[in-house]
């Protein structure tokens, strides 16, 4: 018996403290219990006595809580193990809990025995580590593994061999066999760290580590790296053939995602790799995992499962061309100035630089450029939108960011009304059909006259001539970005037939549409 560590059991309600000492088989896991407390009081008294190794501990009770217990215990002694029993509402406490060095949390709201075991067995391992000499175990144990994988994956410093035997007795959650690769940033990482007075970022390691952990253990096998102080990797074994395995791990990404936000406040960011069977792998599913990523920050709301969108489909540009489309309605009022950040955008789409940093830099410089223009831009709605820029997370969220500030400092002047906008955004989008006065006044609840003054009253040009204009425009990108016949691109834009799309565009640009094709792209 005295070999085992001994283990203290802290909560204040009988029915826990009873199921503690009796669902779990502590002789197995070489441990015992030396005795059990209702309060942190009584347990001071017994931790004096007998000096546990591990104490596992509520927070909320009676007398004297837990927080008031670790930090009495703390004062003298470093060593002991502490594992928390905790709900998730008590994250206030959970933080400062964290802060004076427990080793564990266990969440009360899914407390089974197996979790508490796979706990207990990790406490073990690392006191007979300790016991050995080798200081704190899990602590140099899990620098090593981020050590070994950074040294492999990011600086290509060490052959695949030397790896495989570095990692061998480490105790990896995962094995060489069905790896996908997950990475998983953590936006508005600064502000994170201000709301929960965490500069160091220990805390919030503490917890991604912890609660990605949790999840991932209740999935089956995983393991988890930190690359750096916003960026982890999840190496977790899936089962390629099976697609209810991939369901599983969508899943358990997702609730990764939700508890984060929820504690954290902050949105998650997922790139993730395709399946492969072999260590040696790994950096080019690291590769894979990075260019998913840059493609979520293009598609707002996508969870890009076991791979990347091809280079070569040109996500960018559609990015790009889709923004174009919302920022058309301004055209009248900002044209050089929006002709600039379009150019601006497409020439980063095209050298596949389309970066958060190069976006946000060119929208902000966009809307500024604009205020330069239209002296009565509000400042107000400028600041805002700045701030909404720099905090979003996604290209098209950006977008609608100026999208929006556009809207509102233009209708404070009375240049674009919210029936022209609506009008012009519904020809947009129906631009292939077929678009008559009636159906678009109809749309927006207003009469075929009415609107047809608006037209030329605010954008200065007939209804008819307006949609010709960007159905012109519309084909001219057809034909520089596709290699679509005319009559195909005629079709597309809306044009009754070939003849009289080729009339029209001649008309408004000087060139037929095959000539115009041939001597641009010269």
């Amino acid at each position: 018996m005295g070999d085992k560590y001994k283990v203290l059991i802290v909560e204040d309600e009988v029915l826990v403290r009873g199921g503690l000492k009796s669902v779990i088989s502590w002789g197995k896991l070489g441990m015992e219990i030396i005795g059990d407390a209702a309060n942190g009081r009584a347990a001071l008294e017994i931790y004096e006595k007998d000096r546990p190794d591990i104490i596992l501990t509520d927070i909320k009770m009676p007398v004297m809580d837990g927080l008031e217990m670790i930090a009495r215990i703390r004062e003298t002694d470093e060593k002991t193990k502490i594992v928390i029993l905790t709900c998730y509402e008590e994250f206030v406490y959970l933080q400062e809990a964290m802060r004076m060095g427990v080793s564990d949390y266990i969440s009360k709201l899914k407390m089974k025995p197996a979790e508490i075991e796979t706990a207990m067995e990790k406490l073990k391992r690392e006191l007979d580590e300790s016991r050995g000499g080798s200081g704190s175990a899990a602590g140099e144990r899990t620098g090593q593994k981020e050590d070994i994988f950074k040294q492999y994956i990011f600086y290509h410093q060490i052959p695949i061999d030397i790896f495989r035997a570095r990692i061998g007795g480490l105790h990896l959650g995962v094995r060489e066999k069905d790896i996908v690769m997950c990475r998983m940033m953590l936006g508005k990482y600064e502000k994170v760290q201000t709301k929960i007075s965490d500069a160091q970022g220990m805390l919030i390691r503490f917890l991604i580590m912890n609660m990605a952990g949790e999840i991932i253990k209740r999935y089956g096998e995983g393991e988890i790296i930190q690359e750096k102080e916003d960026c982890y990797l999840l190496l977790i074994n899936v089962d390629n053939t099976a697609g209810e395995k991939c369901q599983e791990l969508k899943y358990v990404l997702q609730e990764v995602s939700r508890i984060l936000s929820g504690y954290l406040d902050s949105h998650v960011i997922w790139g993730i790799s395709r399946v492969y069977g072999s260590w040696d792998r790994l950096p080019e599913m690291y590769q894979e995992c990075c260019r998913a990523m840059k493609h979520a920050y293009l598609e707002k709301g996508i969870l890009f499962p076991y791979g990347m969108r091809d280079a070569s489909e040109g996500l960018e540009l559609q990015a790009v061309r889709e923004a174009g489309r919302q920022f058309l309605p301004f055209t009248p009022f900002c044209g050089a100035q929006l002709d600039g950040l379009m150019k601006q955008l497409t020439s980063y789409a095209s050298e596949e630089e389309l970066t958060k940093e190069n976006a946000d830099d060119a929208l902000l410089h966009f809307l500024y450029r604009c205020k330069e223009k239209q002296q009565d831009f509000s400042e107000e709605i400028l600041q805002k939108a700045a701030g909404q820029i720099r905090e979003s997370t996604t290209f098209p969220d950006a977008v609608q960011t100026v999208v929006t500030c556009c809207r509102e400092g233009f209708e404070r002047r009375n240049e674009l009304s919210v029936e022209i906008y609506e009008a012009v955004r519904y020809i947009e989008e129906h631009l292939s059909g077929k678009l008559t006065l009636n159906q678009v006044a109809g749309h927006i609840g207003l009469s075929p006259n009415y609107l047809s003054s608006l037209f030329k009253k605010e954008l200065h040009i007939s209804f008819v001539d307006y949609i010709t204009e960007k159905r012109v425009i519309k084909a001219k990108e057809l034909l520089l970005e596709t290699d679509l016949k005319t009559h195909e691109v005629a079709e597309i834009t809306g044009f009754a037939d070939d003849s009289y799309f080729s009339k029209t565009f001649k008309k408004i640009t000087g060139r037929l549409p095959s000539s115009f094709r041939k001597r641009t792209k010269i």
